[in-house]
């Protein structure tokens, strides 16, 4: 006789489902098999995490398996369950084999990932000018900033998804020359900063946003911390924290439309991880348009493509670039399609525009607590655009703002973006919007309307030249009733 199956009680292991769903929006489930020992602080762990966070947790100990789930992995029993959550992660290789080019820095390494590289070395030179010339206007010591950062170099270094083969000491020099130079050359004036003039300072934009190339926030924070609130004022903030974050946004507005300092200064529940994440974190549809995005959520049929503009177009349908601003509250990601008009935000187009999303997008995908607006976005242009005749169509409707100069280049970059990326079908900006404009394309009547506006109408002359043809028409068919049943 077979031997009985030992009772969950008894068994030295067994299987525990996690499920975790953050805001109500996102939801990840997990099977795991994990020693007995740890069950009771699975379940703390899943208490402290609703009373704490954001996040729901739901904790299963699942008894009757079978013998072909056996294969699932037994973690072991030493597993600490407050690992760290990697902040700073290298981009996956499905996303560098797209443009690897698009992730790395230019001129300037931050942090452990980039630094070493031979073109990169110049820059270090700089870093340490730069360091100096805050410690003389501060008549702080160095070793303050030094101390500072030494105290956290165990957590600072769990933000690396990578082991780093640099001793502590190191570690910590760079931690603080990277963050002073960061600091500086957001905070300096204009005419103060070397690193503004030309080539140099969009270079070192460029690779202060790449997500490889970061630094964890609160080293910044510590070091905004030490700064004499003297040199804030000089610099016309009050505020460290909040005037930092305000002098970065000011520098990408005009490659970000509706970026604006919102959640990141106001709430404090969100744990900022690097710059990137900051921009991404600020940068998000108006509460307007979130407000109608949850109204009509309920509503969906979910459905994954739209036609490209010109074949939209000769559906009748009609484009329209709309201004963003301080002035005004519209994001790039508030897109309206009313009366068979596609409102879109104005986008501009320019040689870093393709790094600066892919790094974005790269952060979305890491992050699965953030909506993937822009993964979003792009997947909207995608469709929207098949070639170089969509590009010119949107940018004759003030849409897109091409200093790339040629349409092909801006199709292959927009169809090239969302390669390898994740999109929710429960959680879709656009569901709604892509189903009214498929309904409308989908009318023949529309296609009729649009073959006659474009054909007959399109020009005054055309119109009074199909008017004359129509009163021509008419006075004929008068005549040959008259000929037929003359008047008695």
């Amino acid at each position: 006789m077979a031997e009985a199956p030992q009772s969950a009680e008894n068994e030295t292991s067994c299987y525990v489902s996690i499920a975790i769903q953050n805001d109500g929006t996102r939801k990840e489930q997990k099977v795991l098999r994990v020693p007995r020992k740890l069950i009771e602080g699975i379940e703390e762990v899943s208490q402290l995490a609703k009373t704490e966070t954001n996040c729901h947790v739901s904790v299963a100990i699942q008894k009757n398996r079978t013998s072909k789930e056996q294969k699932l992995p037994t973690l072991p029993s030493d597993l600490p369950w407050t690992m760290p959550a990697r902040k700073i992660l290298r981009v996956p290789h499905q996303l560098l084999k797209v443009n690897e080019k698009a992730y790395e820095p230019y001129v300037i390494s931050i942090g452990p990932y980039h630094r070493g590289k031979d073109h990169l070395k110049e820059m270090e030179r700089h870093k340490v000018q730069s360091l100096n010339r805050l410690l003389q206007s501060t008549n702080e010591r160095v070793e303050t900033y030094l101390s500072a950062i030494d105290k956290m170099v165990a957590k600072v270094r769990n933000c690396y998804s990578e082991p780093l083969e640099i001793s502590d000491e190191e570690f910590v020099e760079m931690m603080v020359l990277d963050g002073c130079f960061i600091i500086q050359f957001f905070m300096e004036k204009l005419e103060d900063s070397f690193y503004y003039e030309g080539l140099i300072g969009t270079s070192i934009l460029h690779d202060l946003v790449l997500v490889e190339n970061q630094l964890p926030f609160f080293v910044l924070c510590e070091l905004l911390d030490i700064i004499p609130k003297m040199l804030f004022n000089m610099w016309g903030s009050t505020d460290p924290k909040h005037g930092f974050i305000r002098r970065l946004i000011e520098r990408f507005e005009n490659l970000m439309p509706g970026l604006k300092v919102d959640r990141t200064c106001n709430d404090n529940s969100i744990e900022v991880k690097h710059l990137v994440h900051l921009l991404h974190s600020n940068w998000r549809p108006s509460k307007k348009a979130m407000d109608k995005y949850n109204e009509q959520r309920e509503k969906w049929t979910w459905e994954f493509m739209i036609r490209c503009a010109t074949e939209l177009k000769g559906a009748g349908i009609e484009f329209k670039g709309v201004e963003t601003g301080s002035d005004v509250e519209r994001s790039l990601f508030d897109i309206k399609f009313q009366n068979g008009i596609l409102e879109m935000p104005k986008v501009t187009i320019e040689d870093d525009t393709e790094s600066l999303y892919r790094n974005l997008i790269a952060c979305e995908q890491f992050d699965t607590s953030d909506p993937p607006f822009l993964t979003e976005y792009v997947a909207l242009m995608d469709s929207l655009i098949d070639s170089g005749k969509d590009v010119e169509l949107l940018c004759k409707s003030k849409i897109i703002v091409n200093l790339l100069g040629d349409d092909e280049t801006v199709a292959v970059l927009f169809n090239r973006l969302g390669h390898h990326t994740n999109l929710s079908s429960e959680n879709f900006l656009y569901a709604q919007l892509f189903r009214d404009v498929n309904e409308h394309y989908k009318k023949p009547w529309n296609k009729w309307k649009a073959v006659l506006r474009h054909k007959y109408f399109n020009t005054p002359w055309a119109f009074i030249s199909f008017l004359a043809a129509t009163l021509l028409l008419l006075l004929t068919v008068l005549q040959t009733s008259f000929t037929i049943f003359p008047p008695s």
